[in-house]
């Protein structure tokens, strides 16, 4: 009862106290959480690359990874540079429509007449993958380096996919060179502003940061193969 007493008179019981501070402590954290979760995305949006990093460099190989059509069309143009020796198109794209693509933009080379070898031997230098994500992408191409001894690799994919694939590019292939070439859809640089452009970059942002925090983690689980691509 004297406790009973002593709370009417305004006086509340130290574990009440105890929770209430800790609770107001929890809130503030998570709030804080979600203050550098959001400026992480402003820094991650605004630090990402839209041009070729190095564009006349020469590589032992080129990789893209599969996606819009437009990464392989550019892939293919810049295997006939002759800056590199061979393209590795990592992932899964319906065959019938890959060697269409291909067939096309060969063509699309000729008639621009800017083809510096033949078509035969420009497509015997395509070699193709299998990989259904970016982690499998990583995997499947450090196979293929391996296989092919290849010491450094022009990385072609979106701008925006970028930043994840390198991370997971350097997570399996530590000791292989790496020069960026994001991939543009357009020729005004996108604006966050932009609806579709917000989507997307803010969904990449989220899958960027588990695979971040799984990499340093140094966990092998394909688990984060489906939780990551789900986003």
């Amino acid at each position: 009862m004297e406790i009973v007493e002593r709370y009417k008179e305004g006086f509340k019981p130290k574990s009440s106290i105890i929770n209430e501070e800790n609770s107001k402590k929890i809130v503030l954290f998570l709030f804080g959480l979600v203050i550098i979760y959001f400026i992480g995305f402003i820094i991650f949006a605004y630090k990402l690359n839209y041009e070729d990093t190095a564009p006349n460099e020469p590589t032992d190989a080129i990789i893209v990874l599969t996606g819009e059509s437009k990464r392989i069309t550019d892939s293919i143009k810049e295997l006939a540079k002759n800056n590199s020796n061979k393209l590795f198109i990592s992932g899964i794209y319906k065959q019938s429509s890959l060697e269409n693509l291909i067939n096309k933009t060969i063509q699309d080379l000729q008639n621009e007449k800017s083809l510096k070898i033949s078509p035969q031997s420009l497509k015997s230098r395509i070699s193709m993958g299998r990989a259904e994500n970016t982690i499998e992408n990583g995997l499947e191409s450090a196979s293929w380096i391996q296989k092919n001894n290849i010491n450094s690799i022009r990385l072609m994919t979106s701008y925006y996919h970028m930043p994840r694939s390198k991370l997971i590019f350097e997570k399996y292939i530590p000791h292989i060179k790496i020069i960026e070439h994001p991939i543009l859809f357009g020729e005004k640089k996108p604006s966050i502003f932009d609806k579709n452009v917000f989507k997307v970059l803010f969904s990449e942002y989220n899958k960027y940061i588990i695979t971040y925090i799984w990499n340093k983690a140094g966990f092998e689980s394909t688990f984060i193969l489906k939780l990551q691509e789900q986003l």
